[in-house]
């Protein structure tokens, strides 16, 4: 796991006029490779890497050059690299690193060659006529790109492109308005205008003269039909490494999934954090460590300086987010005792783990008892009962979602909080966000939601696109880059996940029972009492919490001086949600709030109009 970046360029290059755009790339990403770095300047590209090493200590510095004299600079790890090397008997290896196996499958393959990569990554090769970039099908790893003029630049995260010096930064209103609507950014963007994201499975094919978007090719093999064998394999390939690993562990039952496979093939240990939804998750967590046998470490939640951490993290989050102080304490805590964890995420989304799951399975079948317009004429009788806790109170929302049956990508977009409108926009935007051109949420949602017939199908795999990329994969990339640690996903490993998605919904969770397929399969792994805890999380009482441990920030950046200064907002909204009692039923409210007091210190951070 390191940090990548550099460009590509239609005009010739001057090496001493490039040094100094290219270590100001450098020091960006220097978070993510702690043990080093290295710079390549050739006619028409360069090439900057920050190492954070993990396999092969010693001989894997990059850039690295292939035999032929291709040029890589790598981001994260693969796999099946051992057996990738010995596909190719005849080739003079160097080195003993997963990221010489990649140069050697293009120069041996062509582009044909990725499709044999079992891991995560992304990564930027020059083979002297062509640059190209590639991420991983999952999107585990981050690739941003711009193109500046005639240059092609590229990076691990925004700030090495921000970095290199194309203008004034500036903050996309569009995406900002999106990512408030569903706490992420949205699709391929970034917040900053011009920077984009390459998706996941993407290859990007650079000359002079274009720049050509392709997908990765599927594997020649089909994908196993054991669930069982491929996720037992899955977690045993993901322990390659020549550094100590951990695992993060939760009560639940898919992080003990992973911890009990990989057991089974190296010593491993727990960590834990003391936070979330169930007081006891950390008991839960500390009680199946017991049973697998390993070392329970857990940390209590408390923050000497909530202001200078958030500083911290959105800087490197590049977004503002809900959940990511609890994620950088525990990548933080892991990252003092091992190099790598093992993390259980992405079980919910391959085996329909969510509630959202669950609901749109029963909205859907309460469609079917609600013909023709009935559901709109029973929403209109039951709106009046619904007043209470303002925007987004749970009995609103319920009846919203009832008037929209059968609008799936509505329906799904009210359950998560989406909530753009007119009369919203105008009761929580300040004059900047108002004067923007801004998309309709629920329209972008819409051309993107599945066209599946089973709804809950739908948002699997809607999810699994932007919701587990954009959100929860982004945010432990960037915590646990942010202390120098790998963050491993087990159940997003490309052969497991092939297995899985060829299943369908109705194999998966029969009769709206959720994770039914993985819980079939824990019962020969783990013991009752794992398999019937309620599930549970690592979410903060944001009421709670915006009026005692994390008060600091929203009185500093939700102040009315700044209010005013940045225009983003309407100071009045502010002042109204802030002076009401502390209850649950304004829960969402405060989540707004704290993504906005986030876009204040983004802006201020990186100096954005």
């Amino acid at each position: 796991m390191c940090g990548l970046s550099g460009f590509f360029s239609a005009t010739l290059l001057e090496p001493p006029a490039e040094t100094a755009r290219l270590d100001r790339m450098r020091a960006a990403l220097a978070h993510r490779g702690p043990d080093g770095s290295g710079v390549e300047i050739f006619d028409r590209a360069a090439l900057v890497h920050n190492r954070l090493a993990i396999i092969d200590l010693a001989g894997g510095h990059q850039p690295l050059f292939g035999a032929a004299g291709t040029c890589i600079v790598f981001n994260g790890e693969i796999y099946n690299y051992r057996e990738l090397r010995a596909r190719l008997p005849d080739y003079p290896f160097r080195t003993y690193s997963d990221t010489e196996v990649i140069v050697a499958l293009y120069e041996r393959e062509g582009l044909a060659g990725f499709r044999h990569l079992r891991g995560m990554y992304a990564f930027a090769l020059w083979d002297g006529q062509r640059g190209i970039l590639a991420r991983d099908p999952a999107g585990i790893k981050p690739l941003f790109y711009a193109v500046q003029g005639d240059q092609l630049l590229f990076a691990s995260e925004a700030k090495a492109i921000l970095a290199h010096g194309g203008g004034p930064v500036r903050l996309d209103p569009a995406a900002l308005h999106l990512m408030l609507n569903f706490r992420y950014v949205a699709g391929d963007a970034s917040l900053f205008a011009g920077i984009v994201q390459a998706p996941p499975g993407a290859v990007l094919v650079w000359t002079p003269e274009r720049l050509e978007h392709l997908t990765l090719a599927e594997p020649d093999a089909a994908p196993p039909d054991d669930i069982d064998a491929a996720l037992s394999a899955a977690v045993q390939r993901h322990l390659v490494a020549d550094v100590p690993l951990g695992c993060y562990l939760s009560g639940g039952i898919d992080s003990a999934l992973v911890a009990r496979h990989a057991c089974r093939h190296t010593q491993i240990e727990g960590f834990t954090l003391e936070v979330g939804d169930d007081p006891r998750e950390a008991d839960h967590a500390a009680e199946t460590a017991r049973w697998l046998g390993i070392p329970d470490h857990r940390q209590a939640f408390a923050i000497a300086d909530p202001v200078a951490l958030h500083r911290s993290l959105v800087w490197h989050l590049e977004t503002p987010k809900v959940n990511a102080l609890q994620g950088a304490m525990l990548a933080e805590f892991t990252a003092r005792q091992v190099k790598v964890a093992l993390s259980g995420l992405g079980g919910d989304e391959l085996f329909y783990g969510y509630n959202a799951h669950r609901i749109l399975w029963l909205a859907q079948q309460a469609r079917r008892l609600l013909p023709g317009p009935s559901n709109r004429w029973l929403a209109a009788l039951l709106r009046p009962l619904t007043g209470g806790d303002g925007v987004w109170s749970e009995p609103r929302r319920a009846v919203a979602m009832l008037a929209a049956l059968s609008d799936w990508a509505r329906v799904y977009g009210i359950l998560r909080n989406v909530w753009d409108s007119l009369p919203l926009r105008r009761l929580i935007y300040g004059e900047r966000m108002l004067d923007a051109t801004l998309p309709d949420a629920f329209n972008w949602l819409e051309q993107r939601f599945p066209a599946e017939p089973d709804v809950a199908t739908a948002v699997a795999r809607f999810e699994f696109r932007h919701k587990l990329v954009n959100d929860l994969l982004w945010q432990d990339d960037r915590v646990s880059m942010r202390v120098g640690l790998e963050v491993r996903v087990p159940f997003l490993d490309q052969e497991l996940t092939r297995c899985v998605q060829q299943q369908s919904r109705r194999a998966l969770m029969p009769g709206g029972r959720k994770k039914y397929r993985l819980k079939a399969l824990a019962r020969a792994e783990l013991p009752e009492f794992i398999l019937h805890r309620p599930k549970s999380g690592f979410q903060l009482d944001i009421v709670v919490a915006a009026h005692g441990v994390l008060k600091p920030v929203f009185d500093e950046y939700l102040s009315e001086e700044r209010l005013y200064h940045h225009r983003l907002f309407n100071p009045g909204f502010v002042r109204a949600i802030r002076a009401q009692p502390v209850h649950k039923g304004l829960r969402w409210h405060y989540f707004l709030l704290y993504l906005m007091a986030q876009c204040h210190l983004l802006r201020e951070i990186f100096d954005a109009d």
